[in-house]
């Protein structure tokens, strides 16, 4: 027993070092480090897609929490993954699971988080933007790509247009006391409605303010006046 506690221990505190490389090398996805070597990501696509699958290909320096050094990190958005470079430039995922749930690109400043958020399809633990936070009360986006498949031509005059990326429609969520976020309302009563103690001081504001819940700049602004009553 306390040997196999013992090496639990040291796979978890396994970072991007010449020494934690070679033990990297040699976990599977079920051992309990961070990161785990996903072998589609080392792969060419065999599909011809026109297009990137990221928003933003290169891979920057991150800080995760629950990993003790910064790594190489990038967001795929069409298989909401987190994927990581070592100096090897093989590429693994980060696993979707606790103590690694944020994730701070230091280039921009930008704060990713792994949350429970709930869409029109159910439930869901993916990784959303964080774009404003205070007093318990969160907006954040959802980025998206999703794959347009290939549309043969119809006649002789018409070129087939190859299968490609395109980005998703910007997905808005509330998460509120760190329960399961919840898409943005798309209208002013409905917003209301999750802050009933401050429904009247909300309906002032919002009649003083031409703002669209549509936009994100405005979005931020109304979370802004809610979260500091």
């Amino acid at each position: 027993m306390r040997k196999l506690l013992v090496n639990t221990l040291l796979l978890s505190f396994v970072v991007f070092s010449a020494n934690g490389q070679q033990l990297l090398d040699k976990l599977s996805p079920e051992g309990p480090s961070a990161l785990y070597r996903n072998n589609v990501l080392n792969k060419q696509n065999d599909q011809k897609i026109e297009g990137s699958e990221y928003l933003v290909s290169e891979f920057r320096s991150a800080a995760v929490s629950g990993v003790p050094s910064q790594i190489m990190i990038r967001y795929n958005p069409l298989t909401d993954m987190m994927e990581v470079q070592n100096e090897k430039k093989e590429v693994f995922s980060l696993i979707k699971d606790k103590p690694y749930s944020t994730i701070t690109i230091l280039q921009s400043n930008e704060v990713i988080k792994l949350l429970n958020y709930r869409t029109n399809e159910g439930d869901t633990n993916g990784y959303l933007v964080e774009l404003f936070i205070n007093n318990d009360v969160s907006l954040l986006r959802r980025d998206k790509i999703n794959i347009q498949q290939r549309k043969e031509a119809v006649n002789t005059y018409q070129a087939a247009k190859p299968a490609s990326y395109v980005k998703a429609g910007d997905e808005y969520f509330l998460c509120i006391k760190s329960e399961t976020a919840i898409p943005m309302p798309k209208n002013k009563k409905e917003l209301q409605k999750l802050f009933p103690t401050k429904n009247d001081e909300i309906s002032v504001y919002l009649k003083n303010n031409s703002f669209s819940l549509k936009d994100e700049k405005s979005s931020i602004e109304i979370i802004k006046f809610i979260s500091n009553f």
